[in-house]
């Protein structure tokens, strides 16, 4: 009987929207614990929540536009905040924020954030956010900025890594020197089973696990890429993942034997019905989480009409998600945001050493809050 309860009671939470859920976890201690410490509630309560869709200006900006996916609204944008605002990265929920100078981690769904010391980076080109969830009791979040030199063999280069934890950055004693190829630092890089991993032009993956602080180059084999081909590294549940993209196909790539012989194999092929030639401008695949490819279009319609479409992996479907209000600039960074209850080691619900900055990460907050 008290199983069947439980079920019962699961079945109402999982119709509750994720601002909802958090609020009905400060209504007594059985619910606290029931939402927050049930692993296997949170696990399939939230795989049967959507992502929604985060962009701003890659050189950073008062506005930020925020979708929920499966509504087929425009992007939905609060006031201008009133510190322009870089999103550097995104993991498990959080946001790594780039204002005024100042690093913040901030978690929307709980209204949690934390401004880190000042940067001495005005914009990190190579930027790596990971936040540790295998225990609840020491969840922690790093940064990792990954630095390229010179060395004296021209044909070679060098990466070393400094990481930001408790409170300071330090230099890791990890270096990696391998052949010299640049990496493409307009994609972000993808954290995956505890390890950044960062896609170079020669098509190797630069890997670095910030717990151990062990690095290595990953060397796979080379796809077949067409002429023109757009490229997109990210991850599934358990495989990173290579998108390449024409006009008429777009490939979806896994990386088999990562520790071994590391392959790409073809799993899957996808007829680009977002991208129509005679009518479409520009296009690129901004985001992919596994279960969502998204792609931005720009077509030569009056106003220069911007749609997004998403493609449903699960349900191998189309569909529109929205369109681009015409005063957003380009090229934008797009993140695909699923909520979450994490409450890494040091965020809080004060303004912190940096005051002037609270209403810039509470403008965003809000946005995410009110739209959900």
């Amino acid at each position: 009987m008290d199983s069947l309860l439980f079920s019962i009671l699961d079945e109402i939470l999982f119709r509750l929207n994720p601002k909802s859920l958090a609020l009905m976890r400060c209504t007594n201690r059985f619910m606290e614990s029931h939402i927050s410490d049930n692993s296997k509630f949170k696990s399939e309560y939230l795989s049967r929540f959507k992502s929604s869709l985060l962009h701003i200006s890659r050189g950073g900006s008062r506005n930020l536009c925020f979708h929920p996916l499966g509504d087929f609204r425009l992007f939905q944008n609060n006031d201008a905040l009133e510190k322009p605002c870089h999103i550097l990265g995104y993991c498990s929920g959080l946001f790594l924020l780039l204002i005024d100078g100042c690093f913040c981690v901030t978690n929307p769904l709980t209204k949690k954030f934390r401004f880190l010391n000042r940067s001495e980076w005005v914009r990190p080109k190579c930027i790596g956010f990971t936040v540790d969830q295998i225990d609840q009791t020491t969840q922690g979040f790093k940064i990792v900025h990954i630095t390229v030199h010179c060395t004296a063999n021209p044909d070679e280069k060098m990466y070393e890594f400094k990481i930001y934890t408790v409170d300071f950055w330090r230099l890791s004693r990890t270096t990696i020197t391998c052949l010299s190829s640049d990496l493409m630092t307009e994609m972000k890089p993808v954290y995956l089973n505890g390890t950044l991993h960062w896609l170079r032009k020669d098509g190797s993956i630069i890997a670095f696990n910030p717990g151990t602080e062990q690095a290595r180059l990953i060397i796979p084999n080379k796809p077949h890429l067409e002429p023109g081909t757009k490229l997109l590294l990210g991850a599934d549940d358990n495989h990173l993942t290579l998108i390449s993209a024409t006009i008429e196909v777009i490939y979806v790539f896994i990386l088999e034997s990562i520790l071994i012989d590391p392959k790409w194999i073809l799993a899957r092929q996808i007829k680009n019905e977002a991208v129509k030639e005679t009518i479409t401008l520009s296009w690129d695949m901004v985001a992919y989480d596994g279960k969502c490819l998204v792609v931005r279009t720009m077509t030569n319609l009056e106003d220069d009409y911007r749609v997004v479409y998403g493609y449903d992996l699960r349900a191998n479907k189309w569909g529109v998600v929205g369109s681009i209000p015409g005063w957003c600039d380009e090229p934008r960074d797009f993140y695909q945001y699923k909520p979450s209850w994490s409450s890494v080691i040091g965020l809080l619900d004060q303004n912190g050493p940096y005051p002037s900055l609270f209403s810039s990460v509470e403008g965003m907050m809000g946005l995410i809050n009110r739209n959900m």
